[in-house]
């Protein structure tokens, strides 16, 4: 395919990181010790499964969802007043504040009842993260909605990551207190997904609440919260621990029919084989350009092919219904 534009479906992500001497995922204390994330993976060929360091798919979706904060303040996309003051509960804080009314409506016999279509529709509209990240909050009846964007586990390859504890004292007017921090460097491996097809979909009608234009800033805002999060990985223990981000390279795949972007983990070192190998057997099967691959080998081309994906991509359009969530 040339350098046109073309209608996104989803969007995969699968690299491959090196972050030096971190700290962003802490478990927690145990006495004067600091305790870092650790999983446990078991891949073939293993006779038992292997502790490695971590940082949780929680902090990455937290660290992106900071980041489409501040993004969608400066673009002036429409925010909830939870929204703009990045209130974990968003609209469960507009509802108690009255900002908020929940709509309801009459069922067949004559009861009231939460009206889940136009809650949803409502709520589209109002807030951008709400949509992009998904929200939760009950009044008699859930109301609820599944993140676009998914984060998994950034996990350590084995042999390839190392953790150590480093001695620390913090100083006062009276005694010193001692403490050991855990600080990891290596190459961890890390995926993500995004149904760019959901943005401002509302599965209860079939329907979008918004427009394409708003459509388009909404998705341009992700795809933006994405590069920043891997630029600047907020976490623990930065003001003194600050990552030192040395390589990341991968490959972003984008399907532009109803299929899925194809991913394999970079915990498998034939992975961007793979994934190549993926697109080509989908689009065999589903026709050309079924699927697009950018492939990226550090960090500066990371974010120049973002730049080429909001350049190109428009939202999903479609008179066919989505399977409800």
């Amino acid at each position: 395919m040339t350098n046109t534009q073309f209608p996104v479906y989803s969007i995969s992500i699968s690299g491959l990181l090196s972050w030096q001497l971190h700290a962003l995922n802490n478990e927690g204390n145990e006495g004067n010790q600091s305790l870092t994330r650790r999983y446990y993976i078991i891949q073939k060929g293993m006779n038992e499964p292997e502790s490695v360091n971590g940082v949780s798919g929680d902090m990455l979706k937290h660290i992106q969802a900071e980041h489409l904060h501040r993004i969608a303040i400066e673009s002036g996309l429409s925010l909830s007043e939870g929204g703009k003051q990045f209130n974990p509960d968003r609209i469960k804080y507009d509802i108690d504040e009255k900002r908020f009314e929940i709509i309801k409506s009459k069922s067949k016999d004559g009861k009231e009842e939460v009206d889940l279509t136009a809650n949803v529709d409502t709520i589209l509209k109002l807030c951008t993260i709400s949509d992009l990240e998904g929200f939760m909050f009950a009044d008699k009846r859930t109301i609820k909605r599944e993140s676009v964007i998914e984060f998994g586990a950034v996990v350590g390859l084995p042999n390839f990551v190392k953790t150590q504890s480093y001695f620390h004292a913090k100083y006062g007017v009276d005694n010193p207190t001692p403490y050991n921090v855990q600080v990891s460097s290596g190459l961890y491996a890390t995926v993500l997904n995004i149904e760019a097809f959901r943005i401002g979909y509302n599965p209860h009608n079939f329907n979008y609440s918004i427009d394409i234009a708003e459509r388009k800033k909404r998705l341009d805002a992700l795809l933006k919260s994405v590069l920043y999060t891997y630029l600047q990985p907020n976490g623990a223990k930065r003001n003194t621990n600050l990552p030192h981000p040395d390589h990341f390279e991968g490959v972003i795949t984008v399907s532009t029919r109803r299929c899925p972007a194809p991913m394999v983990s970079a915990l498998e070192a034939s992975y961007t084989r793979q994934i190549h190998s993926l697109a080509d057997t989908l689009n065999n099967l589903n026709g050309a350009d079924t699927i697009l691959c950018f492939d990226f080998e550090n960090l500066a081309q990371f974010a120049a092919q973002i730049e080429t994906l909001i350049q190109r991509v428009q939202p999903w359009e479609s008179e066919n219904a989505e399977a409800i969530e």
